[in-house]
């Protein structure tokens, strides 16, 4: 009797204890590596990161005019020889954004500052001055881009790690136009030598706004990074320059020049960045 009663007691007291057992064994935690994987594939919130890359510039000229004036009280119409080439150079910068993840689709808005360092130049600009004064000038005229901005939207897909995006928006710049020329006249004629004449240099530059479009590759890399490759086309609108030097002469002479060219530059960017994801 003692012995059914102690059998029957353990079955009692021991059975629950191996279904729970049983239970707890078949509930698993999350391991280190699916929460990794659940944050890597989640684009959602705030960035900030840096880029480094290059930039091929083209700038297109056209309505170039120059006019040497007052040189003694004289002026000459002189040929100018407008800028019109490529200013390639290195691209670095900043960026910052926020992304809305909605299942697989990625909204997102992003705005970056850079430095561009592009520049054409064209010499060989001619200044024929009048008859009286004799000599001669020659010059050279230059654009360049010192930095851009972008205020773009991203659309992409997002699969696994891997964000695949396209970007469009509005795009600044400020695009600086100079010219200079450098004068030479006779300080004798047996035998005939020159001196200087004197120098002129002008300058001008304006912001402009035009358009951004492009896409890019994000790879996350987990803890908040990732890193991408990007490709961006910027194009400007035709904007003028007017441009006005005073003559720097030893000899004495007074003069300006005045120099007008409408530029129309535009932009490949190709670039690599990080971004760290809060």
């Amino acid at each position: 009797m003692r012995k059914f009663a102690f059998a029957l007691l353990s079955t009692i007291v021991l059975s629950p204890n191996s279904v729970w057992a049983a239970d707890l064994g078949s509930v698993r935690m999350p391991t280190k590596t699916q929460a990794i994987a659940q944050q890597i594939g989640n684009w959602t919130g705030f960035y900030i990161g840096g880029n480094v890359g290059y930039g091929w510039g083209s700038y297109g000229a056209s309505n170039a005019t120059g006019t040497l004036v007052n040189v003694n009280g004289g002026a000459a119409p002189y040929s100018f020889n407008p800028v019109a080439g490529n200013g390639n150079g290195v691209t670095a910068g900043i960026q910052a954004g926020y992304n809305w993840q909605i299942e697989q689709a990625v909204l997102g808005i992003e705005a970056d500052w850079q430095y561009l360092n592009s520049k054409a130049t064209a010499g060989n600009s001619a200044i024929a001055l009048p008859a009286a004064i004799g000599g001669n000038f020659s010059g050279s005229t230059s654009v360049s881009t010192d930095w851009y901005a972008t205020f773009r939207g991203r659309v992409g897909y997002a699969y696994g790690s891997t964000l695949l995006y396209a970007t469009g928006g509005i795009a600044l710049a400020e695009t600086k136009v100079g010219a200079n020329a450098t004068g030479s006249i006779p300080t004798s004629l047996f035998p005939l030598t020159y001196g200087p004449l004197g120098s002129m240099n002008a300058s001008d530059r304006a912001v402009l706004v035009g358009y951004v479009v492009g896409g890019g590759l994000e790879y996350a890399l987990g803890a908040g990074w990732s890193v991408k490759g990007e490709y961006l086309h910027m194009g400007f609108g035709t904007n003028g320059y007017n441009l006005t030097g005073s003559l720097q002469s030893p000899t004495g002479l007074t003069g300006v020049i005045t120099t007008h060219v409408d530029i129309k530059p535009s932009f490949d960017i190709a670039r690599v960045g990080m971004n760290y994801r809060f």
